[in-house]
């Protein structure tokens, strides 16, 4: 069942669309009237709907600010303008915020159902609509770019379907059991590269990473291999080697490997003179594990932190004994990071001593230790400081240099186990300071502007410059209601206490409290207190009298 709000300055307007949509044969439960974009606004905030029917040229807040303030609250909400203005500039600005229809008023109520009922069924098309427009798009390009467009949608989507790797295994053209799939990332610094080693302008480094990945392209070309960007400066490669290649002797296959990345860093070297950083993963015969290699290369590089004078990194030599290694490390300490901050810095007890026996397992040598060690306490102390810098607390005790200086290595899982209880309960102590204070400046915020009429989400957030969605969440944790109820709760606190107070009528109070209408006022009011503005105003004078 479906939920829509009309919003239209002309009560008889907005009423008879409402009843004539409650009539018709779509399923539709609820049609809420709003008599201007304020007013809409209110609704969209205190309820959800699919779809939105605005007027244009309305007082107080016109259609077209009002779709550009759904649009940046509610970006998906499909909306259909009712206008009785024909000038293509409106339509056409309608169009561009993304309004699915725009009809002139007097509107034919059968084509209104029409329009609506189209709009309503496409919400749950549009998914199948990018599809078949994707598949449209493929037609005519030619095999080798089939090819790429596969491979680079295996490695980089991790939810397909069973359908989707047969689809795909097609498009390979990749049967065969024996064909082997390996990964790599490079990493290079774009900021002074090329052979005068001088600063590039933007225009210049893109031009370098276009000529880097097809130099990599013409390296892999032995090994049917295609290279991609990825994020910031890296570059991804997936390449191929056959059953001949890959063989039982453990030493021929990491010379090709070692072959692959060396010539990767040669050739950008000697072309591009770029100093790179190759991560290369293990190897596979199953597709659909593309995207953990990809973690696995990546995971790789990251090896060049600890060993500045080695450019090309192998991802076996990370693993530790039995099915642990080093990305299944980098994994489980983002997790137990992410868990610290999202529970507020108080881990249980029983996930600290996971991870430290974790750790103790992990390391097969002393060199495999530190990294892993060095990983997870650094990414601790960057959360306290991320997360206390301006707390005034004693972060610094917590520097792994300091916390961990002289410990000997073999001592150093032992001292852990006291490290993260100390630092946890710092960090619980940072955060809580921390949220706090935001909430105390976005309480402040409301009670200061309440009163204007325009106050939007945004402009709260704003304050103290975190994103409305991220504010939204941390206030509905600490205070137990959504942002916008208590903005509302505000206004009809004030409003009780004037009702109860002053001899100010109902449009004084609604306009001094931040409401455009003593109507919308009075239905807000009445939702919230069960009364209406009149009825309190008599029952609290009853009371005192």
């Amino acid at each position: 069942m479906y939920k829509i709000l009309v919003v239209d300055d002309e009560p008889r307007v907005s009423t008879g669309i409402k009843n004539y949509l409650l009539r018709s044969e779509l399923e539709i439960s609820l049609v809420e009237t709003a008599l201007n974009g304020f007013e809409a606004l209110d609704y969209l905030r205190m309820d959800t709907f699919d779809l939105i029917l605005t007027d244009i040229q309305m007082s107080l807040m016109n259609g077209i600010e009002l779709m550009e303030a759904i649009y940046m609250e509610q970006p998906h909400l499909p909306i259909i303008v009712i206008s009785a203005h024909e000038k293509f500039d409106f339509a056409k600005k309608s169009l561009r915020l993304g309004a699915r229809d725009y009809l002139i008023k007097p509107v034919e109520l059968d084509e209104l159902i029409r329009v609506v009922g189209r709009v309503l069924q496409e919400k749950g098309e549009t998914g199948r609509q990018l599809l078949e427009h994707s598949a449209r798009t493929d037609r005519g390009e030619s095999l080798a770019t089939k090819r790429k467009k596969a491979l680079i949608e295996l490695i980089t989507e991790t939810d397909l379907q069973q359908s989707d790797y047969s689809d795909l295994l097609q498009e390979l053209d990749a049967h065969e059991k024996e064909t082997h799939y390996g990964m790599m990332t490079v990493h290079f610094d774009l900021s002074r590269v090329g052979f005068s080693s001088r600063g590039i302008t933007l225009r210049d480094r893109k031009l370098l990473k276009y000529a880097s990945v097809n130099i990599m392209e013409e390296s892999l070309a032995d090994w049917k291999g295609i290279a991609f960007y990825g994020l910031g400066n890296q570059l991804i490669a997936a390449f191929q080697l056959n059953a001949q290649e890959v063989s039982d002797q453990r030493v021929h296959l990491k010379s090709q490997l070692n072959l692959i990345g060396q010539l990767i860093y040669i050739n950008l070297k000697q072309f591009l003179n770029v100093e790179a950083i190759v991560g290369m993963s293990t190897l596979t015969t199953d597709i659909s594990a593309l995207p953990k290699l990809l973690g696995e290369a990546s995971a790789a590089s990251e090896w060049s932190s600890l060993h500045p004078s080695n450019k090309v990194f192998y991802f076996e030599d990370m693993s530790g004994p039995g099915r642990m290694n080093y990305i299944d490390w980098v994994t489980k300490v983002n997790q137990f990071v992410d868990q610290l901050k999202l529970m507020g810095g108080e881990p249980p007890p029983e996930d600290t001593e996971s991870i430290v026996r974790l750790l103790s397992e992990l390391g097969r040598s002393e060199e495999m230790f530190n990294s892993c060690f060095g990983l997870l306490v650094y990414r601790l102390y960057g959360l306290l400081l991320e997360c206390g810098q301006d707390s005034g607390l004693p972060l610094r005790r917590y520097d792994p240099d300091i916390y961990f200086r002289g410990t000997p290595i073999d001592h150093k899982t032992e001292r852990l186990g006291e490290y993260i209880p100390e630092l946890s309960l710092l960090l619980r102590k940072c955060l809580i300071e921390r949220d706090q204070s935001i909430i105390s400046q976005v309480a402040g915020y409301i009670h200061k502007h309440y009163g204007n009429r325009g106050l939007k989400v945004q402009d709260i957030a704003g304050e103290v410059h975190f994103s409305a969605a991220y504010v939204g969440y941390l206030f509905k944790k600490i205070m137990k209601t959504n942002l916008w109820e208590y903005v509302t709760m505000v206004r009809i606190e004030e409003a009780k206490r004037l009702l109860e107070m002053t001899d100010k009528r109902r449009y004084e109070i609604a306009y001094q409290v931040g409401y455009e209408s003593p109507e919308h006022f009075s239905r807000i009011f009445k939702r919230c207190v069960g009364i209406s503005p009149a009825e309190y105003r008599k029952e609290r004078q009853e009371e005192a009298g």
